[in-house]
């Protein structure tokens, strides 16, 4: 089932440039997993991170998050987090929710139909 994940993160005081390395870093791991749909990082401000990511199914999420490529920038970036904020939209399986519980991930409903990836999505349409 797909689902999306709205994180924040925290960053401890000092750590904003190795922060935006791993950020970096992680974000090319989702190249490998067509299944990932988006990765959104932004910085509203200095110590702060927020990511938007959609995933398409659960083993996407899954195969992301055992990528060998992304464990140590990921663990970095929890290391370099005060805090650490994840809401989820969707429903997620029990593998994906046993992962989301490091993260602290609380759950909320949506409206009905208001998630739906198009399964026609082509990357290279003008229309």
């Amino acid at each position: 089932m797909s689902f999306m994940l709205k994180i924040q993160w925290d960053i401890m005081d000092g750590r904003e440039d190795d922060f935006r390395k791993n950020q970096e870093a992680l974000c090319k791991v989702m190249l490998d997993h067509p299944g990932v749909i988006c990765y959104h990082v932004d910085y509203p401000s200095e110590n702060v991170s927020q990511w938007t990511e959609l995933y398409a199914t659960d083993e996407a999420f899954a195969a992301h998050l055992a990528n060998e490529k992304g464990k140590e920038p990921l663990g970095k970036l929890i290391e370099m987090s005060n805090k650490i904020t994840c809401q989820c939209w969707g429903k997620p399986n029990a593998g994906s929710k046993e992962i989301l519980v490091g993260f602290g991930t609380t759950y909320h409903d949506m409206g009905k139909d208001a998630f739906i990836l198009n399964p026609r999505a082509d990357k290279d349409s003008l229309t």
